[in-house]
């Protein structure tokens, strides 16, 4: 059984120095990663399988990061770690899902340019 770690509150976070990762508890794998004066929240979380060096299949571990600490508040990354665990759960892969909305983002971006923008950014580039 998985040791459950005690819930943290914002202060116990803000006073947290030591180098490495700190389980705040509350969302099963959110933790502060702690790395000098850097302090970012990391989701640790199993999804599917993958062969590793010797031909085995093993769980495949994802550390998806929720943003640095204090930006990002103890009450907001327990937020996006409990909505990234739901997604999980409902077979959606974060990391897919945040590439397909950049690549669609850039997709809008390009059918805004018109036409003599494109011609004038090829003749440019001669």
């Amino acid at each position: 059984m998985p040791k459950i770690a005690k819930e943290l509150t914002a202060l116990a976070v803000s006073k947290i120095k030591k180098d490495g990762r700190h389980a705040v508890g509350s969302v099963s794998g959110l933790s502060l990663k702690v790395s000098g004066n850097s302090r970012s929240w990391v989701l640790n979380m199993l999804m599917g399988t993958r062969v590793n060096k010797e031909g085995k299949e093993v769980p495949n571990r994802l550390f998806l990061g929720l943003g640095s600490y204090p930006e990002v508040t103890l009450a907001e990354a327990r937020d996006k770690a409990r909505e990234l665990r739901s997604e999980i759960k409902a077979g959606i892969n974060p990391l897919d899902a945040k590439k397909e909305r950049k690549a669609e983002a850039i997709r809008k971006q390009g059918r805004n340019t018109t036409f003599s923008e494109c011609a004038q950014l090829v003749l440019n580039m001669k």
